[in-house]
């Protein structure tokens, strides 16, 4: 009797995750009627269950480093995967200079201000005011995804606008944000800045790991492609199935930190030429269920970490910063990145509200709760508490500023279009 009182704890877990996840089924139904994304209130569930007590392993952000850390990477590369997918080789290299457009001018830009601000306005030190520079520098491949590409793209159906290039942006940003994270690790392992090993750092953090992932996802995805094309149409259904692209995902990601490349870089190069093989024509493609299966398998993962996160929120995570980290954060969301953004915008033919949207929906969220973990299991910070603060309000008020605008904003460019 006494053993079956001592699992009450565990099924009453069970219970309110199964509940939470079960509701997914239902809420996009009432919030696309609210126009906000179902983020949004999946998050003041999570708040909701701390605040009543439910008992669930509720993860200590200080201490469960190495959770957090392995929950939030497999998250992500799943989501990298679903974006390559969606994207395929059917774009061209004009295409393609607009999310780029994004990397090379937003991200820097991006990034060198939030280490002036964390450095000297913040007063944190130079490591970990670019470690918070690198963290915060991608736009989120999970979170954005409502604004995101929603199928797999053809040649003569495929979508040029916002949700191609967010959806690429946040593909690739994810990897490139990498070298920053180590640069800081490497920095906070020295005793001075200059101790840094610049040749080194460029040719192994930057051009091997970089390149090494792209190729290696090209390679991955290429073959696994020619193989889909080997097989006449009437079996191509049974080869091009969910479990294989989740597979992919797990392989491609492995092999590439196996070999010291980025990982995250492969998955979504991989992702991207597995769908080599599909036809210009949309009518002439075989149906399949990659794209499906990998996105409910997203959102399973989003569904428990948001909840997770709520109850985060109210642990006291909030604490670890003051008004000034309040300030900056809320900055960050909706002056900075949108600045930024548009700035990058500036020469391509999109109109100028569009190109305020692409520069004001740059989502932050998991992946940046990914990188903070991964600094600080591999560096040796200190003084880096306000981190925590500084990231998880960034991330609140992200989901909620763009969770309840994202929505609306599709919604007008549809209808103008």
């Amino acid at each position: 009797m006494e053993e079956i009182i001592n699992m009450q704890p565990y099924f009453v877990s069970i219970a309110y995750l199964g509940f939470a996840l079960s509701i997914v089924a239902f809420l996009p139904l009432y919030t696309n009627k609210l126009k906000i994304t179902y983020i949004v209130p999946l998050l003041f569930f999570g708040i909701l269950f701390y605040l009543i007590d439910v008992p669930l392993p509720w993860p200590n952000p200080l201490f469960d480093l190495n959770y957090g850390k392995i929950i939030t990477e497999g998250i992500v590369i799943v989501s990298l995967m679903t974006a390559g997918l969606k994207i395929g080789t059917h774009y061209s290299w004009k295409e393609w200079k607009r999310p780029f457009s994004l990397i090379l001018i937003t991200m820097p830009l991006f990034m060198a201000v939030i280490f002036i601000i964390g450095h000297y306005i913040l007063n944190l030190n130079g490591p970990v005011s670019l470690l918070l520079a690198a963290i915060l520098a991608p736009t989120d491949p999970v979170l954005a995804s409502e604004i995101q590409l929603e199928e797999e793209q053809h040649e003569n159906s495929k979508e040029t606008g916002m949700q191609f290039t967010l959806t690429a942006e946040a593909g690739i940003n994810d990897g490139l944000a990498f070298p920053f994270v180590f640069l800081a690790i490497i920095w906070s392992k020295s005793t001075t800045f200059n101790e840094i090993d610049w040749v080194h750092f460029f040719s192994f953090y930057v051009v091997y790991k970089i390149v090494g992932g792209l190729i290696l996802g090209a390679c991955i995805g290429y073959i696994y492609s020619k193989l889909i094309a080997f097989h006449k149409k009437e079996k191509k259904k049974y080869i091009l199935n969910g479990f294989i692209a989740i597979a992919l995902t797990f392989f491609a990601y492995g092999l590439a930190e196996v070999l010291s490349t980025y990982g995250f870089i492969c998955v979504f190069v991989t992702g991207v030429f597995i769908q080599h093989h599909r036809p210009k024509d949309k009518n002439k493609s075989v149906e399949d269920f990659m794209v499906p299966f990998v996105e409910e398998v997203e959102k399973l993962l989003v569904v428990i970490w948001i909840i997770f996160f709520g109850g985060a929120l109210c642990s006291g995570i909030l604490s670890y910063t003051d008004l000034n980290g309040i300030l900056a954060s809320l900055a960050l969301v909706l002056i900075l990145r949108p600045i930024f953004g548009y700035i990058a915008m500036l020469p391509m033919k999109y109109s100028k509200a569009k190109k305020w949207a692409i520069g004001f929906f740059g989502v932050k969220g998991i992946g940046s709760v990914f990188y903070l973990s991964f600094g600080l299991l591999h560096g040796n910070f200190s003084g880096f508490e306000e981190l925590y603060g500084i990231v998880s309000y960034v991330i609140l008020f992200s989901i909620i500023i763009h969770g309840l605008t994202s929505v609306r904003v599709l919604n007008y460019f549809d209808k103008k279009h």
